[in-house]
């Protein structure tokens, strides 16, 4: 037996660590700093034995056969361990999903009303001049924070859609480099519906299942709060809804050639929404203290500005990313999508920064229309 931990995240709490499954299968754990060193042992390459040597040679404690046993089993209820139990509980709760046939909301009385008259009061805002717009840019960050950028961008968007795409990113475990949701999704104003004639058709030109990370949907709120302000504004339209977790530029610029392919002779009332946040620095996000992101925001928003998408592409990979901008993937095939379907640029809406006191640290976002 070689226990291997899933991929989990981890946060301080007092003396222990929360250990969090991304999945959301289990509520997690809290475990001691002993323990957390024992589970970083649980790589799929040691067998109990090595591990019991290896938390000796670390510790200089002995573990008993009945306490590791005890730990596995453990971490096997609370569904951290990979194996069958693991893998019996994900098809179980996919198979639910699907039977279901809707995602439901999770965000809904915490970062937005759930009842529709006050959740319609919440994400309105003032009148604004409205615009015949294709893409829209727009963040994903806490609605109480931010709705006022929200608005800038939605507010504006005057002609009816049918159709529209939502871009999310992945903040939840996601395998594939890209995923579509097969599900039909909960709003306060009803169900919006899924295109899964749509889903089916770009599935067409990949080998892999684009709808395997089904679970990374449960809780991700880049898809959910995209979702309410179109269902508010085009009680009529449908949706087709995917995360861009990662990829090669060549790969995210046929992904975007694919869905003009698969969307084609709906473009002309479609929107394509890319739901995203820009820069996340400060202590929460590993830095020492937080600092101004806005010289490199400024820089990648005038590149998406006038859709120079290699670019913008560029600009990050080559200085790593450094201020954690995570549209980077979505925008490109947003940004790939909107230059293909002949589009010469766009304009920014707003930019904010809001800073986070408690944790120094700093989160920027935008919105644009094109």
């Amino acid at each position: 037996m070689k226990p291997r931990i899933r991929p989990v995240e981890i946060q301080p709490v007092g003396d222990g660590y929360l250990i969090r499954d991304p999945l959301g299968l289990s509520q997690g754990l809290i475990v001691s700093q002993p323990a957390l060193l024992l589970m970083s042992l649980m790589d799929g390459r040691r067998d109990l034995l090595d591990i019991k040597a290896d938390f000796l040679r670390l510790t200089g404690y002995l573990l008993k056969e009945e306490e590791l046993r005890d730990f596995l089993n453990m971490l096997e209820r609370a569904m951290l361990l990979d194996g069958e139990a693991f893998e019996r509980a994900l098809q179980e709760t996919k198979e639910s999903l699907l039977r279901s046939g809707v995602r439901p909301m999770s965000h809904a009385g915490e970062a937005y009303p759930a009842e529709p008259s006050e959740c319609l009061a919440f994400l309105r805002g003032e009148e604004k001049v409205k615009e015949d717009l294709l893409g829209l840019l727009v963040p994903h960050m806490d609605l109480r924070v931010a709705k006022d950028t929200y608005w800038e961008g939605y507010g504006r968007l005057g002609e009816d859609k049918e159709l529209v795409v939502i871009l999310g990113v992945s903040h939840y475990w996601h395998e594939m480099p890209f995923s579509a949701l097969p599900l039909d999704m909960e709003t306060p104003f009803g169900i919006l519906k899924t295109r899964k004639d749509l889903v089916e058709k770009l599935q067409k030109f990949y080998n892999f299942d684009i709808t395997h990370d089904l679970l990374a949907y449960r809780q991700e709120h880049s898809i959910e709060f995209a979702s309410l302000y179109v269902k508010m504004l085009f009680p009529q339209a449908q949706a087709l809804a995917l995360i861009i977790s990662y990829g090669e530029p060549d790969f995210l610029k046929e992904l975007a050639e694919n869905l003009l392919r698969t969307i084609e002779k709906e473009l002309y009332r479609s929107l394509i929404i890319s739901s995203v946040d820009l820069s996340h620095v400060g202590r929460k996000f590993g830095d020492h203290e937080s600092y101004d992101p806005s010289f490199r925001d400024r820089e990648y928003l005038k590149l998406l500005e006038e859709l120079r998408v290699e670019d913008a592409f560029e600009l990050l990979k080559a200085t790593d990313n450094s201020t954690r901008i995570d549209g980077q993937y979505t925008n490109t095939v947003f940004a790939h999508m909107l230059r293909s379907a002949g589009l010469k640029g766009g304009r920014i809406f707003d930019y904010q920064i809001y800073h986070e006191d408690f944790t120094d640290s700093k989160v920027s976002y935008a919105s644009m229309g094109f």
